[in-house]
């Protein structure tokens, strides 16, 4: 007998994912022209950040598609199989992001050969030790976030418009680790109200993205 198929939680599910990676990919490709006109390397990373936030949405929802359709067609996947696979992709491309966003500021000091080499061996790294140990994965993505921050506002010289950007990017990626949280263990509520925040802060940071390439 299949247990019943929780339609409200696929389409909310649904939407939320569809939302944030249409906001992600809208990012990535309205900054195409700044730096098709610049070549400047900090803005090709700055839109790298969003391409790899939205692949990161994709492969999640992807896991929480099979999660919550599969025992109503019948596909069971081990638990002790899923987990580890899902953090190992979701660390790797939400490292990735972050690494871009860092590089964005500090592209100067650095060749992007060595970056390449660098980002993808930490990457890597990071999401083989998340996928034995969740909470490896939730403590790095905050560290880079701050160390992301802390760059930008050394670095940078407009500093309230390009820490107002990296605020909105840290509250959201915030979220979005508590959200990684099986459905059940946060409640179905307390989700939906986090993904709405969520989408907030996300349109919000898109509005300003949108403002600062004008």
């Amino acid at each position: 007998m299949h247990p019943p198929f929780d339609h409200v939680r696929f389409i909310t599910e649904l939407g939320y994912t569809l939302i944030v990676v249409f906001l992600c990919f809208l990012i990535y490709f309205k900054t195409r022209e700044m730096f098709e006109l610049t070549k400047h390397k900090g803005i090709q990373y700055f839109r790298n950040t969003f391409l790899f936030f939205g692949l990161a949405y994709i492969f999640r929802f992807i896991f929480d598609l099979i999660r919550i359709i599969g025992p109503w067609l019948d596909v069971y996947l081990p638990r002790d199989l899923m987990g580890p696979v899902f953090m190992l992709f979701t660390a790797y491309l939400s490292t990735m992001a972050l690494l871009c966003l860092i590089y964005s500021t500090i592209w100067k000091h650095f060749s992007s050969r060595e970056f390449f080499v660098a980002s993808n061996i930490l990457a890597l790294i990071i999401a083989v030790a998340a996928a034995y140990s969740p909470p490896i994965f939730m403590i790095t993505q905050v560290l880079l976030l701050i160390v992301a921050i802390v760059l930008s506002c050394i670095l940078r010289k407009h500093f309230s418009r390009i820490f107002l950007l990296y605020f909105l990017l840290f509250a959201f990626w915030i979220i979005s680790l508590v959200l990684v949280i099986p459905g059940r263990a946060l409640g179905f509520e307390l989700r939906l109200a986090l993904e709405v925040i969520s989408i907030g802060l996300f349109a919000i940071l898109y509005y300003k993205v949108a403002k600062w390439i004008k």
